[in-house]
């Protein structure tokens, strides 16, 4: 029998090599910037006198004249409108006379005081006749005075009303008088940017009568409350009338300049959203280091962020798919800067 022998060897070695290694997944970057939180804010407003009246007669009389044209500019104090009065001047006339007559009595009695012609409580009934007869004197002057009607203050009058002959009540509007040397501007702002106004804050208010001109002026006046329904503010601006060319009621477009905190702008593309929140992929020493950012505000393709960003980092806006915290990543493009501002 033959024997057969099997010679049993090993096969081939071969030394195991690593894998290798991912290549970093590339990136395009853009580096962010500083920039301040500002905003133009542009609103409706609408413009009132500084001081703005409806000019009533105090009683009820015919007019005896209109002393004013309509447009005119009056001064503090000056007629407007005249009533007629001969009854109550004749009324003064008599309360004056009855203080003559009750003046001279209580005198011829003062003279006799201390012999005991005359005793003190007839003395002292003189004494108050001659009170009462002034204070009638006062009242019907006062009734003389009710008859005419005068300017409360310096200003330009409207147009007129009434005419010479017509009645009149205390409810009849005679005219209307505006002090427009300077003028308000009544505006409502959205409370988000109440904390940014404060008063003696600039602003500028065009009117379409004047549409190349602007005119300047300040916030002068916020309103203690917020509308709860349209939650506004209301605002008071006061803007000098140069040339007195403003008239009350007229409309105004008003435009503020609010300053903010400066904050970092980085463009759209980098900021990123999952379920922890906001953050943007930042290239550090090759890395990719993911830090939270809370967007503050977006304009013109920028977006002003709250986080820990520095301004003139790498901040990924093309090729996050691929990102993990902490591996290497090859920029392959740089998209710049970021503008300073939107």
């Amino acid at each position: 029998m033959m024997l057969v022998t099997l010679l049993v060897t090993s096969g081939p070695t071969w030394a195991q090599t690593p894998a290798p290694a991912p290549a970093p997944p590339p990136v395009i970057v853009a580096l962010s910037a500083q920039a301040n939180d500002d905003i133009g804010l542009a609103v409706l407003g609408n413009g009132s006198a500084r001081q703005s009246v409806v000019i009533f007669p105090a009683v009820a009389g015919e007019v005896a004249e209109v002393a004013f044209r309509p447009g005119q500019t009056v001064r503090s104090g000056q007629v407007l409108v005249r009533l007629v009065d001969r009854a109550e001047r004749l009324a003064a006339d008599l309360a004056a006379a009855r203080v003559d007559a009750a003046r001279a009595l209580a005198t011829r009695y003062e003279g006799t005081r201390g012999t005991g012609a005359v005793p003190e409580s007839v003395l002292d009934e003189a004494r108050a006749a001659l009170r009462a007869a002034e204070i009638e004197l006062d009242q019907a002057r006062e009734a003389v005075g009710d008859r005419t009607v005068r300017a409360p203050f310096a200003g330009v009058v409207g147009l007129s009303t009434v005419e010479r002959g017509d009645r009149v009540t205390a409810e009849t509007a005679l005219t209307t008088l505006d002090d427009r040397r300077e003028l308000f501007i009544d505006f409502e702002v959205p409370e988000a940017h109440l904390a940014r106004i404060k008063i003696g804050q600039a602003v500028t208010a065009t009117n379409p009568a004047y549409p190349e001109r602007s005119f300047q002026g300040a916030v002068a006046e916020i309103d203690s409350r917020i509308d709860p329904v349209s939650r506004n503010v209301r605002m008071r601006a006061l803007v000098p009338n140069t040339g007195d060319v403003l008239r009350s009621g007229m409309s105004f477009q008003v435009q503020l300049g609010l300053a903010g905190q400066p904050r970092v702008s980085v463009p759209e593309l980098a900021l990123q959203w999952d379920r922890e929140g906001s953050f943007v992929w930042v290239v550090r020493e090759g890395k990719a280091v993911r830090v939270p950012a809370r967007p503050v505000r977006r304009a013109a393709g920028l977006v002003l962020i709250d986080g820990e960003l520095k301004p003139g980092e790498s901040v990924v806006v093309e090729g996050v798919q691929r990102l993990r915290a902490g591996i290497a990543v090859r920029v392959v493009g740089n998209g710049g800067a970021a503008r300073t501002g939107p």
